[in-house]
């Protein structure tokens, strides 16, 4: 298997030499070939320094620089497409994913174009952050009628995907779920696996903030109103002829 992990990283100075460390070690004990990405987002700390001695460090490190803040979602777009292999993942630089649990995904992938992997449980979130992820999750599929589990974790995705799919959202946490409902409505086969969740222990997330959500929500509505009101013909169509091409 050969995979290339994307790790987006804002002032991550305290987490990246550790992160690095234990994304190496696993991934050289799973994958036949792999490069971890670290997209440094225009860090104000010494990430971007600590990222490239790394790099110095681990052969299978590249090391790309934004010019400017793109947001985490920004960054795995970029790093995706920057991407050598043909299999994807990205991960948080807290390391919410421990990738030797990557071994519960790859069973999958001969019959799946995209491994979701659900979190068993929400460990350190406060009673209304678990509400608005809860509320968020159904919403999702209310709107969207793809149910899953989790749609803000990780998931590993054959490259080809983002090659074909479009992803207009620019809020971090609508990102990975529009593109996986546009996979879904062209025809790529999503897979479900229960994995393990790690809790932040360094740093502090951002994620949950109003401004965060708001974005999300802005983003998901005007998804919607697009692929569902407006110009629901055309969106299927379009779709339809993408499911085409990619089976030939």
């Amino acid at each position: 298997m050969d995979i290339t992990a994307v790790f987006p990283a804002y002032n991550e100075e305290q987490s990246i030499r550790s992160t690095m460390d234990l994304a190496v070690a696993a991934l050289r004990r799973l994958c036949d070939r792999f490069e971890i990405l670290i997209i440094n987002d225009a860090s104000h700390d010494e990430t971007g320094r600590i990222a490239d001695e790394l790099a110095q460090q681990y052969p299978e490190i590249r090391v790309l620089h934004n010019q400017r803040n793109l947001g985490q979602g920004g960054s795995i777009v970029r790093g995706f497409a920057e991407a050598r292999y043909e299999w994807v993942i990205h991960n948080a630089m807290d390391y919410p994913f421990d990738l030797r649990d990557l071994a519960l995904l790859l069973p999958y992938t001969e019959k799946a174009d995209i491994v979701s992997a659900a979190r068993d449980r929400y460990a350190g979130y406060t009673l209304s952050r678990k509400a608005m992820s809860w509320a968020n999750r159904m919403l999702l599929g209310l709107l969207f009628g793809l149910k899953l589990r989790d749609y803000n974790f990780v998931q590993l995705y054959r490259k080809r995907i983002w090659e074909r799919v479009r992803v207009e959202s620019k809020s971090t946490a609508f990102l990975t779920p529009e593109a996986m409902i546009r996979a879904h409505d062209m025809g790529f086969r999503i897979v479900e696996v229960v994995t393990r969740y790690r809790a932040r222990e360094e740093g502090v997330a951002t994620s949950g903030s109003l401004r965060v959500i708001s974005h999300s929500l802005r983003d998901m509505f005007r998804f919607w109103w697009h692929r569902s009101v407006v110009n629901r013909r055309a969106y299927f169509k379009e779709a339809r002829e993408q499911r085409a091409e990619a089976r030939n």
